[in-house]
């Protein structure tokens, strides 16, 4: 902080919203969303509940100093027709979005702005889409004084989400992909980050209780009872635009290896595992169901067999997850200078990494750096 009163002031005046913690005064975390999704509708209703008082379930009240309410929305972006032009408040309900009303929100201010589409986007997306040059891109977040962006578009679109990362570079942005394209594991790309005193985190976000988190959770705990684990296999099935995505051979098959490798990871031996999505009801909403089973052997090669049916809402389930990663972000650029990719916030909210570990240290090693609470 500036040290003679007339420069403070002047500091203060520019930087625009401001809280306090404790003694010390805290700008809001501005953040951008790229695709206004399921996903995206349950981040805009939090926030909203928030600043009412109104939000049941959160994991963590604080991280790094920041409450969810320190974190303020600021720009979105989709290619849909449908949502670009309103209200934000509005196009987190538009078609084909099914999340459930959590909280009603007010008008937020905040129009959505025609994204970016690249040759990876699929052609059900493209269908009367709605884009933009990526120079209007950068001009719109710069405008927005945006510090971290949010990718939350659907998964696939490698050379999209690429293209998201090189225009956040641009407009000075903070990078944090939720989506399985290779972004934050790409050296290069982390590279700019880090030169650029920006950070990059990601690939492919892991929900707070989804199929890849619990799945883990079960082995780690088979695992410390002396069981050895031989075999397991995950089968999620659900309804929204993502699964619907996902279900595409190509973009399946990048899924399955992802979080294959995520789970393997978890036992120190080598066991066969195989985990992925299956299939896509459209009647299911944004509702998932993974079933889990598991084979393990026990004293005198005694048989162990766990059958585990999983349902869960996939909007709400990544909120929780995407609200630590933002906030620890935002700590460790503003307070700690840490930029790249640092790999304790990857570890903690992402299945593809540049180097494994284990659910359980990295939930640890995330919880003494940031003071969570």
């Amino acid at each position: 902080m500036p040290s003679n009163t007339k420069e403070k002031r002047k500091s203060t005046s520019a930087a625009g919203s401001k809280i306090k913690t404790g003694r010390q005064q805290k700008e809001k975390i501005k953040v951008a969303l790229i695709g206004v999704g399921n996903t995206a509708s349950v981040v805009v209703q939090a926030l909203e509940g928030s600043q009412r008082g109104r939000l049941a379930g959160v994991w963590h009240a604080k991280v790094g100093g920041y409450s969810i309410d320190d974190i303020q929305l600021v720009a979105a972006f989709d290619i849909d027709k449908n949502k670009v032009g309103k209200d934000l408040a509005e196009a987190i309900h538009t078609p084909p979005n099914v999340t459930p009303i959590f909280a009603k929100v007010k008008k937020t201010g905040i129009v959505v702005k025609p994204g970016i589409a690249e040759a990876d986007t699929p052609e059900r997306l493209r269908q009367g889409d709605s884009v933009t040059s990526t120079n209007s891109i950068v001009e719109d977040l710069k405008d927005s004084k945006a510090e971290i962006i949010l990718n939350l578009i659907p998964s696939g679109m490698q050379s999209t989400s690429v293209r998201y990362a090189i225009e956040a570079l641009k407009a000075g942005c903070s990078f944090v992909n939720a989506t399985p394209s290779t972004i934050a594991t790409d050296q290069k790309i982390a590279l700019k980050f880090g030169k650029s005193k920006l950070i990059v985190v990601g690939d492919d976000l892991m929900s707070q209780f989804g199929g890849t988190a619990f799945h883990k959770g079960i082995l780690d705990f088979v695992n410390s009872r002396g069981v050895k684990v031989e075999k397991s296999y995950q089968l999620d099935v659900g309804g929204g635009t993502e699964t619907l995505n996902t279900i595409s051979e190509e973009v399946k098959l990048a899924k399955r290896d992802i979080k294959s490798e995520a789970i393997a990871a978890e036992v120190p031996y080598k066991f066969q595992t195989v985990a992925g999505t299956t299939d896509y009801v459209d009647y299911m909403g944004n509702n998932r169901t993974s079933y889990f089973w598991i084979s393990a052997k026990s004293f005198f090669d005694s048989d162990i067999k766990i059958d585990i049916y999983l349902r869960t809402n996939d909007g709400a389930n990544a909120a929780n997850v995407l609200f630590d990663v933002v906030r620890a972000v935002a700590d460790s650029k503003r307070r700690r200078h840490e930029y790249g990719s640092p790999s304790h916030i990857c570890a903690y909210g992402f299945k593809k990494l540049a180097r494994p570990a284990l659910l359980r240290n990295a939930h640890e090693d995330f919880d003494a750096r940031y003071g969570t609470r």
